[in-house]
């Protein structure tokens, strides 16, 4: 979630709370002049319940009606599994997230005072801010619209407080004439416990050897009522195995050159910012005559695809080795294609080149490239690629724990799977491996990979544990 996407949620329902202020002005007209007399309503007042009625469309609209109804009665009782979930994925989506959800609310902790001087009392305030984003999470629960969660609850609260903080130090100073400490403590307090809290968080990650793992589960699964069948021997043994790194992963001053390569190979312009879409970097290109392209560079491997809106050639012969020479030769002068890249024509107008894995990364112990690109062809028209080739750095040897330690960490349910293991269902176990992924640092760790079979024999999954100790 970036600041485009946010902007592009928000806009529908910014529309309609305008139009509810045309009507609400109105009325407050009508009002003033027909019952004013009996019944007075400041200005002041008025404008402050208009802005607190608008920021209630706003965020029932993004929180609720913008959704599709995709959950089923989902809930989570469990505390902080946003900052777990952002913890393993060091994901800037994850933390943008949770700051988000605070300052949606800032708005109703900041106008709940100015509207009625009863909700100058912190414990009112407190409960209205609870109840309400309490009633938003009921309404995702039912409508199906979305999940309950603590998390939320927690972080909605906790932003209306920041914003009651915030105002009761203008409202103080207004009546008291003065600024006191102890308000601006309050006002400040959140905002510092958050810095601070990322800012450690920030320096325990770098201070790790490796990253994060972002398959491993922000909550475990719940395994009391699961029933475990084990069909394949386990070994007790620990095994040395290799370390490599990938300096390509998160690095999106390799995607921004990327892009500039790009624009300048095939006469493109770059439109506007960089996107944040999930993990990935989307950059905006347009030739000539007007069509759009556009590279997303995939940050948790350092891949990149280039794809476009429109073909706007008809299928027709491409000349295939004209076009391969040409791409080819920019790979190379990129450095993107290594020389030992096996060349094969696809299909009439799809070439690509490849790079096979050593077959044991365990003990091989050497640097290696990995990958393929794979390029449709087009006649005056930009090919649309997808380059996945990685370059990987031997760093290091590690002792693994055991396949029986890794199955014995799954029995205790920290394991991520798609769809969350049901009381009564039983996972069988028919076959255990030792492979690779990236950590969030661009290390290409071992990892233990499970085959099991929930209930029947057409519903298998792959559960990752990890093999370093």
């Amino acid at each position: 979630m970036d600041l485009i996407s946010i902007v592009s949620g928000l806009l529908p329902y910014v529309k309609y709370s305008i139009f509810m202020i045309i009507i609400l002005i109105i009325g407050y007209l009508i009002y003033r002049k027909f019952y004013q007399g009996k019944y007075p309503i400041h200005l002041s007042k008025f404008v402050f319940i208009t802005l607190l009625i608008c920021w209630f469309i706003v965020v029932f609209g993004i929180t609720t009606l913008s959704r599709g109804a995709k959950y089923t009665e989902q809930i989570n009782f469990s505390l902080f599994t946003s900052y777990v979930n952002a913890w393993n994925k060091w994901s800037l989506t994850e933390f943008q997230l949770i700051i988000f959800n605070m300052l949606m609310f800032v708005p109703l902790g900041a106008l709940l005072p100015l509207i009625h001087h009863k909700n100058k009392s912190f414990w009112r305030v407190l409960v209205i801010s609870i109840t309400f984003t309490s009633c938003i999470e009921i309404s995702q629960l039912i409508t199906g619209k979305g999940i309950f969660e603590l998390d939320d609850l927690l972080h909605n609260t906790i932003g209306s407080l920041a914003g009651y903080f915030i105002v009761m130090v203008f409202i103080l100073w207004t009546e008291q004439r003065k600024l006191t400490f102890i308000p601006i403590v309050k006002a400040i307090s959140i905002p510092l416990v958050f810095i601070t809290l990322f800012g450690v968080a920030n320096m325990v990650y770098n201070a790790q050897e490796f990253g994060n793992l972002p398959f491993k589960p922000a909550q475990k699964q719940n395994m009391e009522h699961i029933q475990m069948q084990l069909e394949t021997e386990l070994s007790n043994k620990s095994p040395n195995a290799c370390v490599y790194y990938n300096k390509d992963v998160n690095d999106i001053k390799k995607g921004k050159l990327i892009a500039q390569s790009i624009a300048k190979q095939f006469n493109l312009k770059q439109q506007g910012g960089i996107r944040i879409e999930v993990d990935n970097r989307i950059f905006t290109f347009q030739d000539d005559e007007g069509s759009a392209y556009y590279l997303t560079y995939f940050m948790s491997n350092g891949s990149w695809s280039l794809s476009f809106d429109n073909i706007n050639d008809a299928p027709q012969k491409v000349d295939v080795k004209q076009q391969k020479q040409l791409l080819e030769n920019w790979l190379k002068n990129e450095g993107l294609l290594p020389n030992n890249a096996i060349y094969q024509q696809q299909d009439e107008r799809t070439i690509r080149w490849d790079l096979a894995e050593p077959e044991n990364l365990q003990s091989t112990c050497e640097d290696f490239s990995k990958g393929l690109v794979l390029i449709s062809l087009f006649n005056q028209q930009v090919p649309d690629i997808l380059f996945d080739i990685s370059d990987n750095e031997m760093v290091a040897k590690k002792q693994l724990i055991s396949q029986q330690q890794a199955y014995n960490v799954l029995v205790t349910g920290e394991f991520s799977t798609y769809n969350p293991l049901q009381k009564g269902d039983t996972l069988t176990i028919t076959d255990v491996r030792l492979t690779y992924t990236y950590d969030t640092k661009g290390y290409y760790q071992p990892v233990y990979v499970f085959t099991c079979i929930v209930n029947d024999s057409d519903y298998i999954i792959e559960v990752l544990i990890s093999a370093i100790q």
